[in-house]
C-alpha cells in the first residue's frame, strides 16, 4: 500500500509540465531518464509512453538514481529516446515530452562496457550544476538604497507658508538571511540588516530646518525583515516575487528636517522581485529590487528603492 501510494504521488509529479520526465538515452535493456526534478527511488516501476501516440511502449524499473537522472532496466517492451514516464499506479496522462537536446548521452552509454564507465557516462549526460528544486538556504548580502522623504516644514505661517520639500539621497547596508521552503514554489525569507537612510534637500523660503533652508535626515537602522516569496521558475535562474514587512530600530540619527527625539522605530511594508543565479548545486547568487514603504505620519512620508545582491549556501 505504501509503495502504491508513493508511485501514485510520483505519477502526479510527472504529470506536471515543468517535470516532464523523459528518456534521454537507450542501451540494450537499459534506459537513461532525465527526471526533471521528480524524486524517485531505486525499484520504482513506470510505464514508458510514446509521445506521438500516447500509448504505453514499455515497463521500466529504476536501477540507479542520482541527482536529477536515473538508469532503469527495461522489463517489457522497448525503450525509446523521448518517451515520457507514467507511474504504474497513476491514471492521468503524462505531459508532453521534452525534445532530447542531443545524442551524446546515447553515444556515451553505447561505448560503456563496465558499470563504472556506465556511471561516468550517466554523470556527464546533462548539466547537473544546479538544483531544480528549492532547499532551505542562508547567505549574506549588500544593498544600495535610493531614499526619498517629504517632511512637513513649518516656520511662522504669517511669514512663510508650510512647505513639503522633496528630499532625496542614497544609503548602503549589509546583512544576512535564512530562507525556509514551505512548498515547491513558496518560501519565507527572514533577514537582519544594518542599513542607512540618508536624504537631503532645500526649502524655497522656509528656514524651519533648524534655522536653515538646508534640510536633511541621516539615520542608521538595525532592521529585521520577513518576506514571503513565490518562485515562478526553478531553473538555473530562479525568478520570484514577494511581499512582506520589517521592523526598523534607529541606532544613530542626525536630522534637521525631523525632530530627532521622535526618531526611534519604524514599521515598513515591502514589495520585492528578484532571482537566484545558481552557481552549482550548493551555492547561488541572490539578487533583488525592493520597494520599502514607510506608513505616513502627520509630519512626514518616506520610501526607498533598495537593490540587493549576495552569496548563499543551500
Amino acid at each position: 500500500m505504501k509503495k502504491t501510494l508513493l508511485a501514485f504521488l510520483v505519477g502526479i509529479l510527472f504529470s506536471l509540465p515543468a517535470l516532464s520526465a523523459n528518456v534521454t538515452a537507450v542501451k540494450g535493456g537499459k534506459v537513461m531518464v532525465d527526471l526533471q526534478g521528480a524524486e524517485v527511488q531505486a525499484g520504482d516501476e513506470f510505464f514508458l509512453i510514446n509521445p506521438a501516440t500516447g500509448k504505453k511502449s514499455a515497463i521500466i524499473r529504476m536501477k540507479q538514481v542520482k541527482g536529477g537522472r536515473a538508469i532503469a532496466d527495461v522489463l517489457q517492451g522497448r525503450g525509446a529516446v523521448g518517451a515520457t514516464l507514467q507511474a504504474k499506479a497513476a491514471t492521468t496522462k503524462t505531459a508532453k515530452a521534452s525534445k532530447p537536446k542531443s545524442s551524446a548521452p546515447n553515444e556515451a552509454l553505447a561505448k560503456a562496457s563496465t558499470p563504472d564507465e556506465e556511471a561516468a557516462a550517466f554523470d556527464k549526460a546533462r548539466d547537473m550544476s544546479y538544483l531544480r528544486t528549492l532547499k532551505n538556504s542562508y547567505g549574506v548580502f549588500g544593498q544600495f538604497g535610493m531614499d526619498s522623504m517629504k517632511p512637513t516644514i513649518k516656520e511662522n505661517p504669517v511669514i512663510n507658508p508650510t512647505e513639503q520639500p522633496q528630499l532625496k539621497g542614497t544609503g548602503l547596508g549589509a546583512g544576512g538571511f535564512y530562507e525556509w521552503v514551505l512548498t515547491r514554489n513558496i518560501t519565507v525569507n527572514t533577514s537582519g540588516v544594518l542599513e542607512q537612510f540618508n536624504v537631503t534637500g532645500k526649502t524655497d523660503r522656509n528656514v524651519g530646518c533648524k534655522g536653515s533652508t538646508n534640510c536633511s535626515a541621516n539615520i542608521t537602522y538595525l532592521s529585521g525583515y520577513a518576506l514571503a516569496k513565490y518562485y515562478f521558475t526553478t531553473t538555473e535562474i530562479r525568478s520570484w516575487a514577494g511581499v512582506g514587512g520589517g521592523f526598523l530600530i534607529a541606532m544613530s540619527k542626525s536630522a534637521t528636517a525631523l525632530d530627532e527625539n521622535q526618531i526611534a522605530t519604524n514599521q515598513v511594508l515591502t514589495l520585492a522581485a528578484g532571482g537566484d543565479y545558481q552557481l552549482n548545486r550548493k551555492n547561488y547568487i541572490p539578487f533583488s529590487v525592493e520597494y520599502i514603504y514607510f506608513p505616513p505620519s502627520d509630519t512626514v512620508t518616506a520610501s526607498a528603492i533598495v537593490f540587493k545582491v549576495g552569496y548563499a549556501w543551500q
